[in-house]
């Protein structure tokens, strides 16, 4: 199993981006913002998207954050050397970027059938939960483009909806975290009473919050992860997987969130020469 994964620089911010079709002002600049109601919005259910650096750029990972995609939507990434370029440097071909559970890994009839983690949905449903999160690992390469193909036919939307574009190298650890990482869904609904007795809501918004432990950190990881505090703080988003690339698509799914820290807290000694850490993620 490989270990936990952090995207802390995103590189897509440094590109120069183009799409295929856009519907009005909904244009790939939207990849760009930390805002899940900015989206790049395609006349139909497919997409190209290209992203163009001035120098080469090091990268082992797309991901499309917050998406209408189903579990039968299909992705392919190509990177090249130089823009324009004939031969790829590499070719991720056709992939199911939000897969759907493994078939007979649950019993009949518990999970639909092609269903996955995710609530699926457009971007009326984003701040209740819905959406998809498309990602694809492959092994570090240097581009100055790629090219990502994205079809998603069976979306009832009818068109295809990406609010975020994350490209880059990540930072993982030689030990993973500890055991009893907690997943939670936070929901800002409240309860009330009305005068008839009756309990009511007032529906507010859900998002998920990852909470572990770095118990055991090199001294150069150490190093790797002050770093990463020191450049983003609180205030710059990053792409954390807790179960990057597990056989179990759906454990992937609920563990990979694109948010920033919500905790600086102490990086302790506990013994020689290894380090501690906690690290909690707040999803955008």
């Amino acid at each position: 199993m490989s270990n936990l994964r952090i995207i802390h620089d995103n590189a897509a911010d440094r590109a120069v981006l183009t799409a295929s079709s856009q519907t009005g002002e909904l244009g790939p600049a939207n990849l760009q913002r930390d805002s899940k109601n900015a989206v790049l919005r395609a006349s139909g259910t497919a997409q190209i998207i290209t992203a163009t650096w001035p120098t080469q750029e090091s990268i082992a990972c797309v991901a499309l954050i917050s998406t209408n995609m189903t579990s039968s939507a299909r992705m392919r990434v190509r990177g090249y050397a130089q823009p324009g370029g004939a031969v790829p440097v590499f070719d991720t071909g056709s992939i199911f970027p939000c897969p759907a559970a493994v078939h007979g890994s649950y019993p009949w009839g518990v999970l639909p059938l092609g269903w996955n983690g995710y609530q699926w949905g457009g971007v009326n449903t984003w701040a209740r939960g819905g959406g998809a999160d498309g990602v694809t690992w492959f092994a570090p390469v240097r581009v100055r483009q790629i090219v990502i193909d994205v079809s998603a036919p069976q979306s009832p939307e009818g068109y295809l909806e990406i609010s975020r574009l994350v490209v880059g190298n990540y930072w993982s650890p030689q030990y993973n975290a500890e055991y009893g990482a907690q997943l939670q869904t936070q929901d800002s609904s409240e309860n009330y009473r009305t005068g008839a007795g009756n309990l009511k809501t007032a529906l507010g918004t859900t998002s998920d919050k990852l909470s572990i432990n770095l118990t055991h950190l090199t001294p150069m990881d150490r190093a790797r992860f002050m770093r990463i505090l020191r450049e983003n703080g609180k205030g710059k988003a990053m792409l954390f997987s807790l179960f990057p690339e597990n056989p179990d698509p759906l454990l992937e799914q609920d563990y990979m969130l694109y948010g920033k820290a919500s905790n600086i807290d102490a990086v302790t000694t506990p013994y020689f020469d290894t380090y501690s850490a906690p690290l909690q993620i707040e999803g955008i």
